[in-house]
């Protein structure tokens, strides 16, 4: 069978019993979704492989770009992918089955598991270090403060090493949330003492295999082979040069796998439910709260699960993450609600995988998604603070995306006190007003507003029109 007949007849297809058989009918014209990831200034370049299921089925597959520039080895529905920090969810997997069965306690001491951890002076828990609120220091930074620039040479002995040398937690744990891959890259090695087993094997034999992932695999220090691994790349002049720096190490990283690898995950997802039990379900898809009942989670209100960002999103309850090395970019995006996930798989470090993610659901969804305005018009409101007798009042936000409030406390003026903010790069934003470096953050679904001046933080509650 030809390449691109094959490529397409996947696409049209959904795992059942071991078999594809027949899905749904495309609903996007694949051409149109090829043109967002084709680079037509380079005669050879790397790019990416889009996918999209529907309620467990695949709709869509599409393909642009070299897995191989050297060999002019194409993308397609099998290449394998570097996927980063889209490996938490499936760390996360297998420590929520430990759990389910009684294995691992997670609001356990971690020592229990890895005594060989400093004796904080609070306790660090397995599901704190799932939440990223445990306040472990990020071993890719400590890394990198340490000199390290390509980070396939470090081994697990020496990331262990990092993380053990930090006496203390950076905060009181459990009280806020700061993503850190030396949490997960803990639970890897948690599982491995409670199951006696190498962690890519207990991934293996837990989740691939019984999917029937039959190209994933778990990196396990050395770097991978065959023929469908694709290099990642970054733009360099005229060209592009190969950069397959990724740790080689897993738990905060180190899955490989293929979009076809995707819809058979999908499947057990919607469908199956042989990995994704309800229990284990519920433990992956339930956002952790912090000490002070806050959502944790990062500053775009999206709250963080197993492995997974939940919350709202595109005027929908999303369930995402997105994962990058220095030359491999991806999204996982689920619209839940609507049975539907697209995934983005970039072998080059200039692509952004959300937005493409994004575009592809919205041409499947069309105005099911909201647009920007959607969104910001739903923001609009009285915001409180009962505590501080502090309102804040969000009138407006425009179409260059600024943001106008008006704050009301017994320090301010009868009428109110005006101010103007701008986006910020990291979902919020930011006043405009130089003096007063004020941010704001929206929790999900504007039901809370969080503002900050340093490290001082407000939460103020949505009031009920």
């Amino acid at each position: 069978m030809a390449r691109g007949r094959a490529r397409r007849g996947w696409a049209r297809a959904l795992l059942a019993g071991g078999l594809l058989v027949a899905a749904q009918v495309q609903a996007v014209d694949p051409d149109a979704v090829r043109a967002l990831v084709a680079d037509p200034a380079h005669a050879a370049a790397p790019g990416c492989a889009v996918a999209a299921f529907r309620g467990g089925a695949p709709v869509l597959s599409v393909s642009a770009g070299l897995a191989d520039l050297k060999r002019e080895r194409p993308i397609d529905g099998r290449t394998v992918f570097y996927a980063a920090s889209v490996s938490k969810q499936f760390t996360a997997l297998v420590v929520a089955q430990l759990a389910v069965e009684g294995t691992i306690d997670l609001d356990a001491d971690v020592r229990r598991y890895l005594p060989e951890l400093p004796a904080y002076a609070h306790t660090v828990t397995p599901r704190m270090l799932l939440h990223h609120t445990a306040g472990v220091p990020d071993w890719l930074m400590l890394a990198a403060l340490s000199g390290a620039s390509d980070w396939s040479t470090l081994d697990a002995r020496q990331i262990m090493a990092l993380i053990i040398a930090q006496p203390q937690t950076a905060f009181v744990p459990g009280s806020r949330h700061a993503y850190s891959n030396s949490g997960y890259r803990l639970l890897a090695v948690l599982v491995e003492r409670v199951t006696g087993t190498p962690f890519a094997e207990r991934v293996r034999t837990h989740v691939f295999e019984p999917l029937g992932m039959r190209d994933a695999f778990v990196l396990d220090g050395a770097r991978p082979t065959g023929a469908n691994v694709a290099h990642g790349y970054v733009p360099v002049g005229d060209g592009f040069e190969v950069r397959d720096t990724y740790p080689l190490v897993s738990g905060s990283g180190g899955v490989m796998l293929s979009v076809e690898d995707l819809a058979r995950y999908e499947h057990d997802i919607e469908v199956g439910h042989r990995v994704w039990t309800a229990p284990v379900r519920a433990l992956m898809w339930t956002p952790a709260r912090l000490s002070d009942g806050g959502l944790s989670g990062a500053p775009d209100g999206l709250g963080y699960a197993g492995g997974l960002r939940i919350g709202q999103r595109l005027g929908q309850r999303v369930i995402q993450h997105a994962g990058g090395a220095e030359a491999f970019r991806l999204q996982y995006l689920r619209l839940p609600d609507r049975g539907l996930a697209v995934a983005v798989l970039c072998n080059r470090g200039d692509r952004d995988p959300v937005p493409l993610a994004d575009t592809v659901a919205a041409m499947l969804e069309g105005d099911t998604l909201w647009s920007s305005t959607a969104q910001a018009a739903a923001r609009v409101g009285d915001y409180t603070n009962a505590a501080l007798s502090l309102r804040y009042r969000i009138d407006a936000i425009e179409a260059d995306d600024r943001l106008h409030a008006t704050v009301f406390s017994p320090l301010t003026p009868a009428a109110g006190e005006p101010q103007v903010f701008r986006p910020d790069d990291a979902g919020g934003y930011v006043a405009e007003d130089p003096v007063r470096s004020i941010r704001l953050r929206f929790q999900p679904e504007g039901a809370a507003l969080q503002v900050s001046m340093g490290d001082e933080v407000v939460r103020l509650l949505r009031v009920a029109e």
